[in-house]
C-alpha cells in the first residue's frame, strides 16, 4: 500500500475546498453540530486511527465533502448532501498519482459514517478498489 495513498484516504475528514451544504433545516443551522468530534478512520481494515477534531461552522462543508489534503489537488464535480445522506465522486491528483474516487454515507447532527473507494495509479503501480471509512461522533460544543 503506497504511503501517500493511505494518507489521502485516512484523511477522509481533512479540510477540502468550501462548498455549500444543502438540506439544512431552519431548526438546525448546520447539518452536523460544530464542536469537538471523535473521528475513527479505517484503511482496508488494516490501519485504524482515532483522533479528535475541532470542527468549526465554516469547516462543516469540508468535513462532509470528501477526502483531500494539502499535498493533493482534489476535484469533486459530484457532491450531494440531503436529508442525512452524502454522496461524492471525483479525482485526487498528486505527483505521478491519480485516483478516481467515489463515496458517501450518512450523517446527523451528532454522528457521521462515511466510506470512500478509489482506483488509479501510484507512479506506475496500479491501485484497485482501495477502501477507507470514517465513523465520527460529536463529543461537546466546546473544543479544548
Amino acid at each position: 500500500m503506497p504511503r501517500n495513498l493511505a494518507a489521502v484516504f485516512v484523511l477522509l475528514a481533512a479540510p477540502l475546498s468550501a462548498i455549500a451544504a444543502p438540506g439544512v433545516s431552519d431548526a438546525q443551522p448546520y447539518p452536523i453540530n460544530p464542536g469537538y468530534w471523535e473521528v475513527t478512520t479505517n484503511w482496508l481494515g488494516l490501519v485504524k486511527k482515532t483522533e479528535h477534531w475541532c470542527v468549526g461552522p465554516k469547516a462543516i462543508p469540508r468535513f462532509l465533502a470528501g477526502p483531500c489534503n494539502h499535498i493533493y489537488h482534489c476535484t469533486y464535480p459530484v457532491q450531494q448532501f440531503h436529508d442525512g445522506h452524502a454522496h461524492f465522486e471525483g479525482e485526487i491528483r498528486g505527483h505521478d498519482e491519480l485516483y478516481h474516487v467515489h463515496g458517501g454515507g450518512t450523517y446527523s447532527p451528532t454522528t457521521m459514517d462515511m466510506q470512500v473507494i478509489g482506483a488509479g495509479h501510484w507512479h506506475i503501480v496500479p491501485v484497485l478498489d482501495a477502501e477507507a471509512s470514517m465513523k465520527a461522533h460529536f463529543l461537546t460544543e466546546v473544543c479544548p
